[in-house]
């Protein structure tokens, strides 16, 4: 009977959906102390669905703990083990004040490998670990623009950190443009941004500064 299930699962799971060209490196400790290449794909494809100004991906709700070597070809399983939760991919409209209370305390714990460290799109900022809590972000950029505090932008989410999950309760009460029925799984939505893409080319490419 295990069989034949792992069979039938396997004929829905193991679908290519495309190619990275480069390396994929999901560990825990990479995802949840810096820029991760699968981190930028992840939070790229949140933004393209909804073509929001910003993403940001809490590095925890990625679980694959693996790496793919560049010419991997990912499949549904594949994306599926990384955003193994089933959440959804929110569209929230904040503040730029909201957007660095947001950076952190995703960066609030970094230390301990805490699952809330962000990976982000659309954006940019300069991080001191050697700094306090509550005071290692500077230098954001937003759309080549430093933050304006006072403007509004448009943000995606998984609706676990959109409603206050990880310690992200400055976002929780934000205005929802997209959610409830008409979001979709945020693993669906990285695998169509894949397939329509064909092959795609994630990098460490400086969204996150150590300082």
């Amino acid at each position: 009977m295990v069989e034949g299930y792992q069979a039938s699962l396997s004929k829905e799971l193991d679908v290519p959906v495309g190619v990275t060209t480069t390396e994929l490196d999901s560990r825990k400790p990479v995802v949840r102390s810096g820029e991760a290449a699968i981190g930028n794909l992840i939070a790229d494809a949140q933004r393209a669905v909804h073509k929001a100004d910003i993403a940001i991906m809490a590095g925890g709700g990625i679980r694959g703990n693996k790496i793919y070597d560049a010419g991997t070809e990912l499949t549904r399983r594949d994306i599926l083990t990384e955003l193994p939760f089933g959440n959804l991919n929110i569209l929230l409209e904040v503040t730029g004040e909201t957007v660095l209370a947001a950076l952190e305390n995703g960066v609030s714990q970094m230390e301990s490998d805490a699952g809330r460290f962000p990976q982000v799109s659309g954006m940019s900022f300069t991080l001191d670990a050697s700094a306090s809590a509550g005071g290692r972000v500077s230098n954001v950029v937003v759309g080549g623009q430093p933050l304006d505090l006072a403007a509004s932008y448009t943000l995606a989410a998984n609706d676990y950190i959109a409603g206050g999950g990880d310690g992200y309760k400055m976002l929780k009460g934000s205005k929802v443009l997209v959610g409830g029925l008409s979001a979709k799984l945020l693993a669906n939505d990285v695998m169509a941004y894949i397939r329509k893409l064909g092959s795609v080319s994630p990098a460490v490419e400086g969204r996150i500064t150590m300082k």
